[in-house]
């Protein structure tokens, strides 16, 4: 499994839906879910499934699914 696959992954379990992501729609405070605490347990979630470390600046970046996919690739390594 790719990182984009794992993230969506991540996103589907913490966020709680089903399908495919829409990219455009899958916004910080835009999508049912994302709101502060779901900001958190995603960030908690990434930084588990991915082993790392987010810095505060990438946690406050992260407003939507293409900007994580971002911020992750540039703290893992394919």
């Amino acid at each position: 499994m790719n990182i984009e696959e794992r993230l969506g992954k991540v996103f589907r379990d913490v966020l709680e839906f089903n399908g495919p992501i829409e990219r455009e729609a899958l916004q910080y405070n835009n999508f049912q879910n994302w709101n502060s605490l779901g900001h958190m347990s995603l960030i908690g979630a990434i930084e588990t499934e991915f082993d790392c470390i987010l810095d505060t600046d990438d946690i406050i970046d992260m407003s939507n699914f293409d900007k994580a996919l971002e911020i992750v690739s540039k703290h893992v390594a394919n």
